[in-house]
Formats: structure tokens, C-alpha cells, sequence
């Protein structure tokens, strides 16, 4: 999560544009529930590979229904 949201941020820096991440979009809150969905999924009985899919089709999916149905975070003012 942290990687892949500081490279986004040094991305828009350089870009001079506004982070992504200071905007309402939803990337780096999907990460977060990701990553959480992973930890608790290695708790369970369920194979490393299934928790690494189950993963991934939510964090897509939580992705995906943000940008088609513009579901946002709140903006900062």
C-alpha cells in the first residue's frame, strides 16, 4: 500500500499536479482494505493462493465500482 501510493504521489509531484491521493479518489483506501482482507484471510484454513486471489478480486472490485459509479472519499477543504 505504501509503495504503490508514494509512487503515485512522486508521480503527480513531478507531474505538477495535484496528488491523486489529496483527491477524492478511491486507490489508496482499497489498498488499505486489501491488505487488511489479506491479513485476516491468513487466519483462516484457505490456501496462500486463494487469499492472494480473494484479495485481489476485492481490492479490483472496490476499484472498479468507485470509477464507474463515482464513489468518492470526501475532499479535504
Amino acid at each position: 500500500m505504501i509503495s504503490g501510493t508514494m509512487g503515485g504521489v512522486i508521480r503527480d509531484v513531478l507531474c505538477q499536479e495535484t496528488p491523486l491521493i489529496f483527491r477524492e479518489e478511491i486507490y489508496a483506501s482499497a489498498a488499505l482494505i486489501g491488505a487488511l482482507a489479506y491479513l485476516g484471510l491468513t487466519h483462516t484454513s484457505l490456501p496462500n493462493d486463494i487469499n492472494t486471489i480473494i484479495t485481489i478480486v476485492l481490492v479490483l472490485t472496490i476499484r472498479v465500482v468507485a470509477v464507474k459509479y463515482h464513489v468518492g472519499l470526501p475532499k479535504v477543504k
